[in-house]
């Protein structure tokens, strides 16, 4: 709270300065409109700068100066509207105002002045809570402070039960397992955890004290992140773990705002960033389209009156661009009037923000539409179905484990498809509705057995797709081995009450950097696939690397 009043106060400094030079602008104005009264232009910019004080007087605990500001910027526009000349009358009234800012901008020390300087709500990073199973628990405290300096919050349990019913209550960010345990395999608890409803968000580090003990496919196979073996680096535990959480977060926000007045425009920069976001302002429409190429905004917060361009063009610019589609464009204006909201709409806004606006409320109406905007991204990389990727988002995201392994020496990832067998029967015998059952139960178990950094995607039809990374090919072959196992045990309802189980076939295709690019790695696992179903199903195998 402390940082944003020092802010506050130094933009406020600048302000006054700059609100000095703006009413002097305002008087020269005057001088040269009562010389060229039918000057348009003159009265153009005598409006822009009682619009500046307009939208800035009352953010900086000067609700006289947004009044006065307000009261000037109408009058130039019924003058520009109905395209007549200055009277004498009106002219008095712009230096009644002129004189009234004037009074407006004098020294007050009452506290009330500046509510929106208060008003800035406290922004604090969310806590980690870990949940500890460990029975001997001899270097929990050492982790504990290694957790507890990263700003996490440990809950320690000794037996797998009471691990189990303390994530039930409240489920973690994380979970580290220290093997063995008492009362219960650890391994047999990753999975009672992934199934839980949210099951699937926290990370899950394994750690066992005997060597060999943990193997790594079957760790994976439980649907575990990570594990170590005894002796453990516990700082390197600790910062792989960070690694995980950070990763499966969303990256930085990204905001753009077009906003001319300089007040403004340092006033929105220094919330929005003080809410964690990466901010661009552009006080010039005419880097736009340069900014929004270099920048890649998540979101557009756009001045109306702005000079040469109006942000409704600029919105409607944006709308009729496929790629900005669905991007949020927020119009921050001091124009309140039921047209500008009719036309804010029209232009394609998601939301028509006044002038001077208040912290808390701008940071809370740039959340709410980016929480949106992702839910919607993400609704288009999802199948509605199995909730696993598209078939365009994982070739996408599998482009990038390429250009990864093109990069890092050593780097290992092997790509899995699995079609379940005879899936035309299934729907032909059952109906569609029980077949969409059994690829759901599929694609769910991929989720709770894999990790989070692996790639799960629908491929098509019956056909899903996985990339695994840090596993060598046979491992990967015994990984899919083992699912395939879990799913044929898996016993399916019919409509009739009675049930049945079914299997599936894959292929396994290592990459190779050296030789091949996705659509090469992709026609190996098929390949692969191929042999699996002419091999009689319901079994694994590895491509022939040597196959074309």
């Amino acid at each position: 709270m402390q940082v944003w009043q020092d802010t506050f106060k130094e933009l406020k400094s600048q302000y006054m300065l700059r609100s000095v030079e703006r009413l002097d602008q305002i008087d020269d104005l005057l001088e040269r409109i009562a010389k060229a009264p039918s000057d348009s232009s003159l009265i153009r910019d005598l409006m822009r700068q009682f619009h500046w004080l307009a939208g800035s007087g009352g953010i900086y605990g000067f609700p006289q100066i947004t009044k006065l500001g307000t009261h000037g910027e109408g009058l130039c526009e019924n003058l520009l509207q109905n395209n007549r000349p200055i009277t004498k009358p009106d002219w008095d009234k712009c230096k009644a105002l002129l004189e009234a800012l004037r009074a407006a901008f004098s020294p007050d020390d009452d506290p009330q002045r500046s509510t929106i300087q208060k008003e800035m709500p406290r922004v604090e990073k969310d806590s980690v809570d870990v949940v500890v199973v460990d029975a001997d628990q001899s270097n929990f405290l050492m982790l504990t402070r290694l957790l507890e300096e990263q700003g996490m919050v440990i809950r320690s349990a000794r037996l797998a039960s009471a691990g189990l019913a303390s994530i039930t209550e409240k489920m973690p960010k994380a979970l580290i397992i220290v093997l063995p345990l008492p009362d219960g395999s650890g391994y047999e608890l990753v999975e009672r955890v992934r199934a839980l409803p949210g099951g699937q968000e926290p990370v899950i580090i394994m750690v066992c004290r005997e060597a060999g003990f943990l193997d790594k496919v079957q760790a994976i196979h439980c649907g575990a992140d990570g594990y170590f073996e005894v002796p453990v680096d516990w700082e390197a535990l600790s910062q792989r773990l960070r690694y995980l959480l950070d990763r499966n977060k969303p990256g930085m926000y990204r905001v753009l705002s077009v906003e001319d007045d300089p007040d403004q425009a340092e006033f929105i920069r220094a919330v929005l960033e003080s809410g964690g976001y990466e901010v661009k302002v552009i006080m010039d429409p005419l880097q736009f389209e340069e900014a929004l190429l270099s920048l890649k905004p998540d979101l557009v917060l756009l001045d109306i009156m702005l000079p040469g361009i109006t942000g409704f063009e600029l919105a409607r610019y944006l709308r009729q661009d496929e790629r900005y589609a669905t991007l949020p464009i927020l119009f921050l204006s001091t124009q309140n009037q039921l047209d500008a909201h009719i036309e804010s709409a029209r232009a394609g806004g998601d939301d028509h923000l006044i002038k001077p606006i208040a912290p808390s409320l701008l940071l809370s109406a740039v959340a709410s539409r980016l929480e949106r905007a992702r839910f919607l991204k993400n609704l288009l990389h999802r199948d509605g179905l199995t909730r696993l990727l598209t078939h365009g988002a994982f070739m996408e995201a599998a482009q990038g484990v390429i250009s990864q392994c093109k990069r890092t020496v050593d780097k290992l990832a092997c790509l899995i498809i699995l079609d379940i067998d005879r899936f035309h029967v299934i729907n032909q015998r059952f109906g569609y509705a029980t077949g969409d059952k059994v690829l759901t139960t599929l694609s769910n178990l991929l989720r709770q057995r894999l990790r989070q950094s692996d790639l799960v995607g629908r491929y098509g039809g019956e056909e899903l797709i996985v990339v695994v990374e840090d596993l060598e090919e046979y491992d990967a072959v015994n990984l899919a081995t083992r699912l395939l196992e879990d799913f044929s045990a898996i016993e399916h309802r019919a409509p009739d009450g009675s049930s049945f189980t079914a299997t599936f076939s894959a292929g396994v295709a290592v990459f190779d950097p050296k030789v091949m690019d996705l659509e090469r790695w992709r026609r190996l696992a098929e390949q692969a696939l191929t042999a699996a179903k002419a091999g009689g199903r319901n079994c694994v195998m590895k491509a022939q690397i040597g196959r074309r």
